[in-house]
This record gives C-alpha cells, sequence and structure tokens, in this order.
C-alpha cells in the first residue's frame, strides 16, 4: 500500500527542500539554453554584384548574400562563426534574440582565415555584450551537445544530440578537406554554420560548419582546441589587421621593440623601448583574457586612416601620442618593399590601370633599387618567371606578403625623362628610353 500511495504521488526530487517541488522541465539543457542564447547572434550579409546595362554601362548594386550564425566570445563585441558566411560581404549585420534585443548591429570583419573557415567579427561600438565559455576538455564519444544557430533563418533554432563521431575526415562544399572535426546527430542545417556547439555544462566545444547532405543526422563542428589555436596564432596576429601601425611590440613587456622608418608610429613620435599603455582610450590592464589578449584585440579593431590616442611609458614619464593608422595593403609594400603605390590609368579610351609610385622610404629596398617617386611600375618578376602586370596595390602586397626576405625581384618601370607626360618613349637611334628594369630585393 505505501508502494502505491509513493506511485500514485508522483515523482520528487528527494533534493527538493520539504514541501516544494522541483519544475522537471527544467532540465540541464534548458539551463543551458537560457544562459548561452543571449551571446549567439545570426548573421546576414550584402554582396557587391555587377552587371552591365543596355547600353554598355557597368553597374555595381548589392544583393543579399550568406546568412549564418556567430557567438560573442568577448565581451567587448568579437565573435567568431565560418569564413564562407561572410566571404565577399559588403556589410553583415548581427542581430540577438529578437525577444532579448530586437536592434541589427553593423560589425565588421576583423580577420579571416579561408582554410580553416574561421573568422572574427566585431560589432561597431563600446557595448559590453555576454559571451561563452570555451571549454578547456576534449570532447567525449556519446557526451550530450546543444546547437544555437539560425537554421534557414529561423532565428535561435535549437537542436540536441550527442557527440556521435571524433576526428572526422570531411570536404566541405566550399572545396575545404578537415581531417578532425566533431560528428554529432543535433541537426545541423544551412544558417547554422558559425554557431556553437555546446557541452551540458554550456562550454563551447566546437563552431558549426558543415553537414552531409546526403543523410540524415549527421552535422561536423570544428573543435574548440583547433579554434583557440587559429585564434591566438592567426585570427588576433597583427600581421592580419587591417590597419597598419608601423611597430612591433615585445609581447612579454608590451615595450616597442621596432619601429619601421617613414611609417605612423615614428611620425607620431613613438620610439623603441617606449611601452604602451593605453591603445585608443582604453588602457592594457584589463584582467579579461590577459593584457596581451586584450592588446591584440584592441590592435585588430583599429581602422585605417583613422587618428588613434596612445599612451606610453617612456622612462619616468607617460608620454600620449596620436597616430595616424595606415591600410594593411600600404603597410606591407612600404615594409617590404619600401614604397607606396596607387592606381593610375595611362593611354587612350580610359587608360589602362598601372600602378604609380607614391612614395619612397628613405633606405629602403625601392630607395636602393634606385626606384623615384612618379616612375610606373609596369611589371614584376621572380627570377627566371614572367613579369606580372599588377592592377592594383592590393594585388602586389598580396604577393609580396608570402615572400621570404631575400626574395629578388626583377622590376621594369617607365619614367618621364623628360617631363613632357608621356611616358614611355625611346630612341632607336641613341640610347634614350623611359622603359628601364632593374632588380629589388624583398626586405
Amino acid at each position: 500500500m505505501l508502494l502505491l500511495a509513493l506511485l500514485l504521488a508522483g515523482p520528487q526530487d528527494s533534493a527538493a527542500p520539504p514541501g516544494e517541488t522541483y519544475d522537471l522541465r527544467r532540465t540541464p539543457v534548458v539551463e543551458v539554453i537560457e544562459r548561452v542564447k543571449p551571446a549567439v547572434v545570426s548573421i546576414t550579409t550584402n554582396v557587391k554584384q555587377r552587371a552591365v546595362d543596355f547600353f554598355g554601362r557597368t553597374l555595381e548594386f548589392d544583393t543579399p548574400g550568406a546568412s549564418g550564425t556567430g557567438v560573442l566570445i568577448y565581451p567587448d563585441g568579437f565573435l567568431i562563426t565560418n569564413h564562407h558566411v561572410i566571404a565577399g560581404a559588403t556589410e553583415i549585420k548581427v542581430r540577438f534574440d529578437p525577444d532579448d534585443d530586437p536592434r541589427a548591429y553593423d560589425a565588421q570583419l576583423v580577420s579571416s582565415i579561408p582554410r580553416e573557415d574561421l573568422a572574427l567579427l566585431k560589432i561597431v561600438g563600446q557595448e559590453h555584450f555576454p559571451t561563452v565559455t570555451l571549454s578547456e576538455s576534449e570532447p567525449i564519444l556519446g557526451e550530450p551537445v546543444i546547437a544555437i544557430g539560425n537554421a534557414f533563418g529561423h532565428s535561435h533554432t535549437v537542436s540536441t544530440g550527442i557527440v556521435s563521431g571524433l576526428h572526422r575526415g570531411v570536404s566541405t562544399p566550399e572545396g575545404l578537406q578537415f581531417d578532425n572535426l566533431i560528428q554529432t546527430d543535433a541537426s545541423i542545417n544551412p544558417g547554422n554554420s558559425g554557431g556553437p556547439l555546446l557541452n551540458i555544462h554550456g562550454e563551447l566545444i566546437g563552431i558549426n560548419t558543415a553537414m552531409q547532405g546526403a543523410a540524415e543526422n549527421i552535422g561536423f563542428a570544428i573543435p574548440v582546441g583547433r579554434v583557440r589555436t587559429v585564434l591566438s596564432e592567426q585570427l588576433l596576429s597583427p600581421t592580419l589587421a587591417r590597419a597598419w601601425v608601423g611597430f612591433e611590440l615585445d609581447e612579454a613587456s608590451l615595450a616597442v621593440r621596432a619601429l619601421v622608418a617613414g611609417g605612423p608610429a615614428e611620425a607620431a613620435g613613438l620610439r623603441v623601448g617606449d611601452r604602451l599603455l593605453a591603445l585608443d582610450g582604453q588602457a592594457l590592464t584589463s584582467p579579461e583574457g590577459g593584457v596581451l589578449d586584450l592588446y591584440r584585440r584592441l590592435r585588430q579593431a583599429l581602422q585605417p586612416a583613422t587618428t588613434v590616442k596612445l599612451e606610453v611609458e617612456r622612462g619616468r614619464k607617460r608620454e600620449r601620442l596620436e597616430l595616424v593608422t595606415w591600410s594593411r595593403v600600404d603597410g606591407i609594400l612600404f615594409e617590404r618593399l619600401g614604397l607606396g603605390l596607387e592606381t593610375v590609368r595611362i593611354g587612350p579610351y580610359g587608360g589602362t590601370p598601372y600602378l604609380l609610385v607614391s612614395a619612397v622610404q628613405r633606405g629602403g629596398p625601392a630607395e636602393a633599387a634606385g626606384v623615384q617617386v612618379e616612375d610606373v611600375l609596369r611589371g614584376v618578376a621572380r627570377a627566371g618567371q614572367r613579369p606580372i602586370h599588377y592592377r592594383r596595390p592590393d594585388q602586389l602586397a598580396g604577393d609580396v606578403a608570402h615572400l621570404e626576405p631575400g626574395t629578388a625581384l626583377e622590376i621594369e618601370i617607365w619614367r618621364d625623362l623628360n617631363g613632357n607626360g608621356v611616358y614611355f618613349e625611346r630612341d632607336a637611334r641613341s640610347d634614350y628610353s623611359e622603359g628601364l628594369r632593374g632588380p629589388l630585393t624583398v626586405r
């Protein structure tokens, strides 16, 4: 009779205080969702398209691009997503759960690594946001997981499952090959890309990145260990920052260890040995992830052609400086080749794009090669290869950035020697020619 009475009374939580019962609907999964959902955003993009009208004119217009999901990892608005979600985007918008915040926020691409299918975004503004905790543990085969994402455009859709496989090798629709993904049977649909895969403690164990189109309930996520590595070694690296500042720091002491002659830092009055105390108005004292981590985030958030306030310790004094940033493209060309370039059109019918030398660094490789301001760069070649005609500075910078120091290049330039505005003239009866060539060594 006692047993029957207990069964009829229904399930009781033995840990509940006398006279109270717990709501059995509030499972650990529900608690994870409530805690983490505010740190998850849906992402929409616009991409620029070009078309030719009836009169042969080229028109540019924006059209909707890819959509996906992102998850905030730092309270100052930095979030992780997949590269393929934002590839080619000219505008990025992020939205939180509309029940919590109906606003659409502008976001900027900070850096991305296409081969890892990871990108770092920054929400524009100075607000602080909720974040997700990155797990310190390896995923366990069979453990329960939760996915939150923008599935098929349905904001903050939740699905659950288990870790159904580890170390999976997968080819993605974008042509990437991974060999260490987490497999899950939690539903991963279009729009979930870039969203979090969570364990039962609400910790991030992976970034959802792919689904098996021909199968049911097979999705994949980039493990959080790989995310951490790519974040620290690549996404937060100053070499990928959009703005170039012309100095390097010793990351242990935050002291300036190198300046690029003629660069923005030298122009601002920064000196080797100065210790950075504040960047862009924020003191480098925050314990959130460590001071170095904070510096890297602030450094990545800087935009080209903007004035940035610096505070440094110089000996026993504090100095306040203002630095005007350059673009990453201009920085690469100045640092590696010692020159500045801009596109100019030469010739009839609108002309052909060429690169005009706008600046030459004193003591740099270009000066050593005899390059002068107003020269036109006709072609650049590596030893034994045909010259390449670069039409935009970013094309040359993209190639130069990957060359080893000391790489020998052969350059062809035009120089208006007689000042008549015609850049290429030569006289077959003499040695006179406005076409010159010579060696240039990458620094």
